[in-house]
């Protein structure tokens, strides 16, 4: 029970990633608290978590100051305080510069970026008022870290991610605010799987799978739990730090 009686806030939770990461919290001892943008899967929901009252998910527009102030009100109401915040959400695109469209630069910058700062902005008095400190990890890319051809705006956004990282990790620490980045190569997950059959063939997928020494994409339950070292006690060294957990991708092939 790595987060016994912490509250988590986790963005993005209700599908991929974000919605393993819930998952995992919650059976180590966390109330967790998951956004969701449009709608999630009620029954999968029901399934994983049953009626219990350490399960919140509010539907919130982290792109929207008002809806993340709101989304923040709540939680303080419900739980007074947060200890560990995952900014996991995220949207993505192909494109170079000159394929990609202005409006769809500025959704992925504003999902990716924007959404993240606003989050940790109304969260981080939450973890002041807690008086213990917390963790904050933000999920970047590998592709982050090392770019990727035809992926301008989400490569750009995930480089972003990873400064701002750096810089709250500075910021924060003398209230015990940890903050790290989880820096993942390719995940399997339903916004993946969405990408491939709108912009890719099976070859630009296999391709995909050999840019990663392992030659596959990873699972998302097998990043929540990096995510989970993050969260817990048992990284208190840890600050500013980049974890790439990305099957080779980072070391080339």
């Amino acid at each position: 029970m790595k987060l016994k009686d912490k509250v988590t806030v986790i963005t993005g939770a209700a599908t991929g990633l974000g919605f393993e990461t819930a998952k995992l919290f919650f059976h180590e001892g966390a109330s967790v608290v998951g956004t969701f943008h449009n709608q999630y899967d009620e029954k999968k929901i029901k399934d994983a978590f049953g009626d219990s009252e350490r399960m919140l998910y509010i539907q919130t527009d982290i792109t929207r100051v008002n809806d993340v102030k709101r989304f923040a009100n709540e939680i303080g109401k419900k739980f007074e305080r947060v200890d560990v915040l995952v900014n996991n959400a995220a949207v993505d695109t192909s494109g170079n510069v000159e394929d990609t469209p202005e409006d769809e630069f500025k959704r992925i910058m504003d999902v990716n970026v924007y959404g993240m700062f606003l989050v940790t902005k109304y969260i981080i008095p939450l973890m002041k008022k807690g008086k213990k400190g917390g963790s904050i990890i933000n999920v970047a890319s590998s592709i982050g870290l090392m770019g990727m051809a035809n992926r301008l705006a989400y490569t750009t956004s995930k480089g972003a991610v990873v400064n701002f990282t750096r810089s709250m990790a500075m910021d924060y620490v003398d209230y015990n605010i940890r903050v790290n980045a989880i820096a993942p190569g390719g995940i399997y997950t339903e916004m993946v799987d969405e990408f491939f059959k709108r912009h890719a063939s099976e070859e630009f997928k296999q391709e995909i799978f050999r840019m990663h020494v392992i030659n596959r994409l990873a699972d998302p339950a097998e990043i929540s739990k990096p995510i989970l070292f993050l969260a817990s006690d048992d990284s208190t060294y840890a600050n500013g730090a980049i974890f790439s957990v990305d099957g080779g991708y980072t070391c080339g092939k």
